[in-house]
């Protein structure tokens, strides 16, 4: 079976597809009208539709049942969108200023619904069953676990995710073993002194001098007081305080996200940041807020799924085009809960096209993908979830 060659006849549709969520595109948690179409889509193929899986967040879940009813195989694309105002000057543009498809996310819609249609003209050769899963909220609250307690992963045997990747040229994949992404905390202080006239320093405490010594320090932190060797980074975001120039600011408010691999690391600095943050400040003689929102886990491929990955992708795309990570990256994504319980991989798909000038990265307000990567896409879900299910 030439499963290429079936996605690239689809590949007006899947174009279409992608640019709809493109010009609709919806934030973490508001992703209705975006569920509402797949919902639509998913019914027109004939396949059962699970509505409002994660409630109140809008997940939604499509089962493609084969004839030889035996084990099930999830494959899994996230909806949500980011709060980046769109420079791109294209016809299919986002209608909303300042909310953007710049994460790809349009993109792995468009790829699983192509899937679940070129799966359901091969309903007769499955030997089980797939679910499709739309996963609102990856970017921001994380809607992976409220659709796992919700039942998303019942009677999944294996499981396979991708994110496009304009790293990566059109035609290739990135595939990695074990440890592929890191695990991250949001990391949120407030520093409180005393306010005063800028002429008189010294009878106010001055909160901004001290968030200034406490960011220094903490990257102290990462320096010296861990193995260089061991992947960590400590990035601050956001700094708010002072509404005057000529007057010392009495709060300031500072957010920003550690990431890590090993959780013993993990645990270890932040303690470290809150020994730091609490020492610097009573120093000062301030006092501080510290809090840490322990966001997603450290994402981990099964070997063994990799490998098939790996096998799967080279008959399709070339064994030359299989390319490996040298590294875990340190981005995140809650992609790591569904693999925390089933065996499965997660890949990174080319869509960058340095011809085309196609190089905008990740979360960029430029970002843009070579939509042939549609056809790849669901060339690869399709092959590998007809595969899986003849193997486990």
């Amino acid at each position: 079976m030439d499963f290429l060659a079936e996605a690239r006849e689809m590949q007006n549709k899947l174009t279409g597809l992608r640019r709809h969520f493109h010009q609709n595109p919806e934030v973490s948690g508001k992703e209705f009208e975006t569920a509402k179409f797949i919902i639509c889509k998913l019914k027109e193929l004939g396949l059962e539709v699970i509505e409002n899986v994660g409630k109140p967040l809008p997940g939604v879940i499509g089962i493609l049942r084969g004839n030889n009813r035996g084990k099930t195989v999830a494959l899994r694309a996230d909806m949500d969108a980011l709060a980046v105002r769109e420079q791109n000057d294209v016809p299919y543009r986002s209608k909303f200023d300042g909310i953007m498809h710049a994460c790809g996310h349009d993109a792995h819609m468009a790829i699983l619904l192509g899937a679940a249609e070129l799966l359901s003209k091969h309903k007769n050769e499955l030997m089980g069953n797939v679910k499709f899963i739309f996963q609102p909220s990856e970017e921001i609250y994380g809607g992976a676990l409220p659709m796992i307690k919700d039942g998303a992963l019942e009677n999944v045997d294996a499981i396979f995710g991708l994110h496009v990747d304009p790293a990566y040229q059109v035609g290739e994949i990135g595939i990695c073993y074990g440890e592929t992404l890191a695990a991250s905390d949001r990391i949120i202080f407030k520093v409180k002194g005393k306010s005063s006239h800028g002429a008189d320093p010294h009878e106010g405490i001055d909160a901004i001098v001290i968030a200034a010594h406490i960011i220094v320090a903490l990257q102290s932190l990462i320096t010296r007081q861990k193995d260089p060797s061991a992947p960590a980074v400590l990035s601050f975001g956001i700094i708010q305080g002072g509404n005057q120039p000529n007057a010392i600011a009495e709060e300031v408010l500072v957010r920003g996200i550690l990431r890590t691999l090993n959780p013993a690391l993990r645990e270890k600095l932040n303690v470290g940041i809150e020994k730091i943050v609490r020492g610097i400040s009573e120093s000062f003689d301030a006092n501080c807020e510290f809090m840490r929102e322990k966001s997603y886990d450290s994402l981990i491929n099964d070997n063994e799924k990799v490998n098939f990955l790996k096998e799967v992708a080279s008959e399709i795309i070339g064994s030359n085009n299989v390319k490996h990570l040298e590294k875990p990256r340190m981005i995140v994504e809650d992609f790591a809960y569904y693999l925390q319980r089933v065996p499965g991989a997660y890949f990174f798909l080319g869509c960058g096209n340095k011809k085309k000038g196609i190089i905008q990265p990740l979360h960029n307000s430029k970002f843009n993908i070579d939509e042939d990567s549609l056809q790849i896409g669901v060339a690869l879900e399709t092959a590998l979830a007809i595969k899986i299910l003849r193997q486990i």
